[in-house]
C-alpha cells in the first residue's frame, strides 16, 4: 500500500481522518518507507564557469596515499551498522572530465559515516555522470561508463581509506534525471563551477573533490572538501585503477619508456630526453612510447631519434591503462621552469599530474624531477630515479639519472623493483 500512496495523497487523507487515526496512519507509512532519504539538493543546473583544468583490484594502491582514519569501532558499533539499512552515496560528475578520480573518490573520500544513520558495511555507491560528451577534447564519458558497467558495477570491495566501510559499486545514472534520495553527495568536479559553496550549503551532506586552489574557502566548509594531492591539507591521491600484471623486462627486448602526449607543450623538456638518449652507448635498446587518447603529430624535436619513437593512441579508458601498465618506466617530463610549473608547490595552482597518480596506481617505475619526488615520496609504489635540473639548459643531472636508470634496468625484471 505504501507504493501507491504519495506524500500528496497523504496530505489529502489528513483532511478526512481524525487526528489520532491519521497519526497512526502516518507512523505506519514512515516505518514502511524508512529507507527513503530526503534531500534538499537542488536539481537545477549550476551556473557554469569552465576552469582550466581511473580497478578492479584494491591492493595495487599505496596505503599511504589517503587520509588515514583510525577505526575505533568495536563489535557493538559494527553490529549497530549491520542492523541498519545500507548507506547510499551518490558520486556526481556534472562536468565532462575528471572521470579518472571517480573510483578513488568512492574508495578514499573521508566520510562521517556515523552522522548518516545507516550501515557503512553495505554502502552502495552510484555515479551520476554528465549527460553528454561536450567539454573534454576526447569523448571520455562513454569509455569510462563502459568501464564502470563491465568491471565495477555489482562488485564489492573494502574501502582503502581504512574506515571499515564496504563498498558495493552501484549503477551509472544520468546527472539530469537521477533521483536525489541519497545519504550523501560527492561532487568530483566541484571547482569547475563558481557556485559550489552555495550547492554545498543546500545540504549538510554535500561534499566536494577539489583539483586546485579555492580562494577564500569558507571555514564552515573546510571539513567537507578534499583535494587530490599532498600540497593541500586534506587530500587523497586518485590512484585506484584497473589492476594488471606488472610489466616484465627481457634482455632481448627494448626498454619501453613512456611519455605523455600532452608533454608537447614544451620542446625544451622533450629535448632533455632526446639528448639523454643520444648520450648512452646503445640507444637502440630503448623504445619511446608517446601515450595519448587522441592522435597528434610527432614533434620535430624527435627527428634524430624518430626511429625509436612510437605514438600510442587509445581512447578507451580500460585499454589505455592496460597498455600503460606494460611500460617499463614513466617519464612525466614536468619541470618547474615551464608550463609544468603548475604541478609544483611554487605555483599558485598546485595541480596533480595524471602521470603521477597512474604511476602510483599501476606501481610503475618513474624518472622525475626532484621537486615532484619530494611531494610524493611517501606515496610512490615503484622504483623512482630523480634529477635536480635547475633550468632548461641544465641537462647534466637528467643525463646522469637517465644513464643510471638504463644501466639498472638492463637485465633486471621490472617487477623486482616493486
Amino acid at each position: 500500500w505504501q507504493q501507491s500512496i504519495s506524500p500528496q495523497k497523504m496530505a489529502k487523507l489528513s483532511r478526512y481522518l481524525c487526528p489520532p487515526v491519521f497519526l497512526v496512519f502516518v507512523n505506519l507509512y514512515i516505518l514502511e518507507n524508512h529507507d527513503k532519504v530526503n534531500s534538499d539538493y537542488s536539481q537545477d543546473p549550476l551556473p557554469v564557469s569552465l576552469a582550466s583544468h581511473r580497478n578492479a583490484g584494491v591492493d595495487n594502491t599505496s596505503r599511504n596515499d589517503v587520509i588515514k582514519i583510525t577505526n575505533k569501532s568495536n563489535n557493538n558499533v559494527a553490529n549497530h551498522h549491520e542492523n541498519r539499512r545500507p548507506c547510499r552515496i551518490a558520486i556526481e560528475n556534472k562536468a565532462d572530465y575528471h572521470y579518472e578520480v571517480i573510483e578513488s573518490t568512492i574508495m578514499k573520500y573521508p566520510l562521517p559515516w556515523e552522522s548518516f544513520n545507516c550501515s557503512k558495511t553495505n554502502a552502495i555507491f552510484d555515479v551520476a555522470l554528465a549527460q553528454e560528451h561536450r567539454w573534454a577534447k576526447n569523448n571520455e564519458l562513454d569509455p569510462w561508463r563502459q568501464y564502470f558497467v563491465n568491471h565495477l558495477a555489482g562488485t564489492t570491495r573494502e574501502r582503502t581509506i581504512g574506515d571499515g566501510a564496504i563498498v558495493l559499486f552501484g549503477t551509472p545514472q544520468d546527472y539530469r534525471k537521477y533521483r536525489h534520495e541519497y545519504d550523501a553527495y560527492i561532487g568530483v568536479s566541484c571547482d569547475t563551477f563558481e557556485t559550489f559553496p552555495q550547492w554545498m550549503r543546500k545540504g549538510q551532506h554535500n561534499y566536494c573533490v577539489l583539483h586546485g586552489p579555492v580562494p577564500k574557502l569558507p571555514k564552515d566548509l573546510e571539513q567537507r572538501v578534499c583535494w587530490v594531492n599532498p600540497m593541500y591539507p586534506r587530500y587523497f591521491i586518485p590512484s585506484d585503477l584497473p589492476h594488471f600484471p606488472p610489466a616484465q623486462f627481457h634482455p632481448d627486448e627494448p626498454i619501453r619508456l613512456c611519455i605523455k602526449g600532452t608533454t608537447y607543450f614544451c620542446d625544451k623538456s622533450l629535448q632533455l630526453l632526446v639528448d639523454a638518449v643520444l648520450s648512452i652507448s646503445n640507444p637502440g635498446t630503448i623504445a619511446i612510447q608517446i601515450m595519448g587518447g587522441r592522435s597528434t603529430k610527432i614533434r620535430p624535436v624527435f627527428t634524430e631519434i624518430s626511429h625509436l619513437v612510437t605514438r600510442i593512441v587509445e581512447p578507451d579508458f580500460f585499454k589505455f591503462e592496460e597498455i600503460m601498465s606494460q611500460c617499463h618506466v614513466l617519464l612525466p617530463l614536468i619541470h618547474p621552469w615551464d608550463e609544468g610549473e603548475k604541478y609544483f608547490p611554487s605555483s599558485d595552482l598546485k595541480k596533480l599530474s595524471g602521470f603521477i597518480s597512474q604511476a602510483i596506481g599501476l606501481k610503475l617505475p618513474l624518472l622525475v624531477h626532484e621537486g615532484i619526488y619530494d611531494i610524493y615520496r611517501g606515496h610512490f609504489t615503484g622504483k623512482v630515479w630523480s634529477y635536480s635540473s635547475k633550468h632548461r639548459s641544465d641537462s647534466s643531472d637528467f643525463q646522469r639519472a637517465f644513464g643510471e636508470m638504463i644501466d639498472e634496468i638492463s637485465g633486471v625484471a621490472v617487477d623486482r623493483w616493486i
